[in-house]
């Protein structure tokens, strides 16, 4: 039954985002869509449960086991995440020069309170900076990157605007 209900949360979640059925505010209504989950490969399934939990703050709804591998979907302040196992190393980036290839571009995107300080607590924790905190040229967020235990680009997000006007799932 629990599964159930995270995978019935899961699909509600994403027939949300993707034909914007909720009710946005007016400043929701004229900017972009929002994404309010996503899905990440890995063939370190249960390191990578563990690392979400303990250095994101993701709370385990369900987990399930599938013929192709494990599945399991993650939350964090409404943003749905799921991760499933690959069955093998996912295929590094052809100009890469170290051990581990990170992804060029975040797969994921999570506004955050603070970025300098979600930064200074994750480099306490040993989770890799790609990009310290800067400001973007527009002055709308201040912005870093991080790398998950694996080969993903996670970017953390901090409104520098009127945070009203931004959607608590993202961008």
């Amino acid at each position: 039954m629990q599964h159930r209900s995270w995978q019935a949360l899961l699909a509600v979640q994403l027939i949300v985002a993707c034909f914007g059925l909720s009710s946005p505010t007016p400043a929701q209504a004229a900017s972009e869509p929002r994404p309010s989950s996503a899905s990440v490969r890995t063939p370190d399934f249960d390191d990578s449960v563990a690392w979400y939990q303990e250095k994101l703050g993701f709370r385990l709804i369900g987990s399930q086991s599938l013929v192709p591998g494990r599945r399991a979907v993650l939350e964090r302040s409404g943003f749905l995440l799921e991760l499933n196992e690959a069955d093998h190393v996912l295929q590094p980036e052809p100009d890469a020069t170290a051990a581990i290839q990170v992804t060029r571009a975040p797969v994921i995107s999570l506004l955050v309170p603070d970025v300098d300080g979600e930064v200074a607590r994750l480099g306490k924790a040993g989770v890799d900076i790609l990009q310290p905190p800067e400001d973007d040229l527009d002055g709308t967020y201040r912005t870093a990157q991080i790398r998950d235990n694996g080969r993903h680009r996670i970017e953390l997000r901090e409104p520098l605007d009127d945070p009203a006007r931004f959607h608590p799932m993202g961008r």
